[in-house]
């Protein structure tokens, strides 16, 4: 099982839009999908409240435990995945924050008790660093990053890669490989939006896929009502937008392959 997460130290940018699309496209290609929701506001949960849990009990907050890993490994026969599971966030996400740095390899310890039961597992994070991301990024072996851009997003994107190095360079993840940025938000309409993509272009080059998500109400509502965008597409916009995100997905999908 290869593991995902999608990271960024700002909210708003749009990881839980891009994990819910990834999920979707990834059973899409023939992959079990195993999702994780490590953000206490419980987005990708809500999205997906129609997913089977992994097993009853089970929440995000318990793969920081530091025993969770043997007792999955107990229950490891008796599960029975299907095209999609949920791990879901829980109030005791917050708690975690509190505990010291022994607990940040625990989620990498208990999701390798999974490996032989899904293909790919998505790690939806939240926007501030703390246990949580740390533990989610030491699990991980590809992470990518939505980046919406304007001025503020922008000067973060060197701060998020500060830490990925970080997490390569003090041991808890040597291995981890960072996918990209993914541009979300833009708009043509806006010069200040087309002259800061521009920069983030000129700035980090290959780093920055190649894919452009636009600012589009079609993804509101279909994240509204739990489905990707390119779910029963209606009028140019929606079809516009189905090619973008099944581009930026197809891409990233391939570069975890």
């Amino acid at each position: 099982m290869k593991i995902l997460t999608v990271a960024n130290q700002k909210g708003g940018v749009g990881k839980t839009t891009l994990a819910v699309h990834l999920a979707y496209a990834a059973v899409e290609q023939g992959s079990k999908v195993l999702l994780v929701d490590f953000d206490l506001q419980g987005n990708l949960s809500l999205t997906f409240d129609h997913v089977p849990l992994v097993a009853e009990g089970l929440t995000a907050s318990v793969l920081f435990g530091e025993d969770t890993p043997d007792v999955l490994r107990g229950m490891h026969s008796e599960l029975r995945p299907g095209p999609m599971a949920l791990i879901p966030a829980d109030s005791e996400l917050i708690n975690v924050e509190k505990e010291d740095n022994g607990v940040l390899t625990n989620p990498a310890q208990a999701l390798q008790q999974l490996s032989g039961l899904y293909d790919l597992c998505i790690i939806d994070t939240p926007p501030t660093l703390g246990n949580v991301l740390m533990g989610a990024l030491t699990a991980a072996n590809f992470v990518v990053t939505p980046v919406a851009v304007g001025l503020y997003e922008l000067a973060g994107v060197e701060k998020l890669n500060s830490t990925f190095r970080a997490v390569r360079s003090n041991g808890l993840n040597p291995q981890l490989k960072h996918i990209g940025i993914v541009p979300m938000q833009t708009t043509s309409r806006s010069p200040a939006v087309v002259e800061a993509l521009a920069s983030l272009r000129s700035e980090y080059g290959d780093a920055v896929l190649p894919v452009e998500l636009r600012e589009r109400v079609s993804v509101r509502a279909a994240i509204a009502s739990g489905k990707p965008v390119w779910y029963r597409t209606k009028g140019s916009g929606h079809l516009a937008a189905a090619r973008e995100w099944k581009a930026a997905c197809a891409e990233i999908l391939r570069r975890i392959h």
